[in-house]
């Protein structure tokens, strides 16, 4: 028998109306979901039913959302058997509490905090993000090289799948690299609607004062592995788990590689947990020979219980 891994998804997979499904219906998802609201200092549950001030795209907002929306879901899954859980970027906070690593409460409070660190690190528009498409990792990493300056810099930051590369750094390098792409061999550079230089080394500037703020928390040990961003490698001790977590802000996202190291180690079905599917499109795009479900609505969460 194959194993199998459990995934969560990052900032991009956020939608008005997320979660509103499970809260009307589902009794286990609708006390999560009534909890994000009792433990944060606004109403998120409005942001993610309605969004009525436009503000589920700031990413102090965005991270809270998807982590309550994953967490909603897997609290509501029956004879849920698995080996690893893993997530992308903000998703591994969800993984997190899958594995008891952070209470909820605990992991909402801190992927909010997070939020406003990221979004206050650098004045707007400072820094950004584009996706490259049709380039490996090395030719993108030689094209980082050759566009950064002693005072500006860009590099890879989420290596997604084959093909698929995000950049980060200062935004007049990221307009370089979207105007000049084609002529470097890329198919499509596509900048991305992000406040800032996420996952570059821009973002150290953060690391201190979230660390400081984590440390109040309790962390505890995984109960499964969790395959972290840093390294595309299981942790389950929670010292290692919780210095990967500082890293992690300032290090590239090693989706692809995580995805590799599971399927060399037996996992052949994959579940995303959370909105959207992104992270299934990108599995599908690293191996067609895995299965892949996802769960994103109160009827998915029916038909796995059934």
């Amino acid at each position: 028998m194959g194993k199998v891994a459990i995934m969560f998804p990052g900032q991009g997979s956020q939608k008005v109306g997320m979660a509103e499904d499970l809260y009307q219906t589902e009794i286990q998802s609708t006390s999560i979901l009534d909890r994000s609201n009792e433990v944060l200092s606004f109403d998120l549950l409005e942001i993610m039913f309605k969004d009525p001030e436009g503000n589920l795209g700031l990413t102090e907002y965005t991270q809270p959302a998807l982590l309550t929306h994953s967490t909603a879901i897997m609290n509501a899954l029956q004879d849920l058997n698995y080996d690893y859980a893993l997530g992308h970027s903000l998703g591994e906070y969800s993984a997190l509490v899958s594995e008891g690593v952070l209470k909820f409460e605990d992991a909402v409070q801190i992927v909010h905090k997070r939020g406003e660190l990221m979004s206050e690190a650098f004045p707007n528009g400072v820094g950004s993000m584009a996706a490259v498409l049709g380039l490996n990792v090395d030719e993108v990493k030689s094209i980082c090289e050759q566009l950064s300056t002693e005072d500006k810099i860009i590099e890879p930051a989420n290596i997604n799948c084959p093909g698929q590369i995000v950049v980060s750094g200062h935004t007049e390098l990221i307009e370089k690299l979207a105007s000049e792409g084609k002529s470097l061999g890329a198919k499509r550079v596509m900048p991305l609607k992000v406040s800032g230089p996420f996952h570059s080394s821009m973002m150290e500037t953060i690391s201190e004062d979230f660390k400081a703020y984590i440390d109040q928390f309790e962390w505890k040990d995984a109960e499964h592995p969790i395959v972290q961003n840093v390294y595309a490698k299981p942790e389950s001790d929670h010292k290692v788990i919780k210095h990967n977590m500082v890293e992690q802000l300032f290090s590239p996202v090693e989706f692809s590689q995580s995805i590799e190291y599971l399927i060399d180690n037996g996992v052949d079905h994959f579940i995303e947990i959370g909105p959207n599917k992104v992270l299934s499109g990108l599995v599908k795009k690293i191996s067609r020979d895995v299965k892949i479900t996802s769960i994103q609505t109160i009827d998915d969460i029916k038909g796995w219980n059934e």
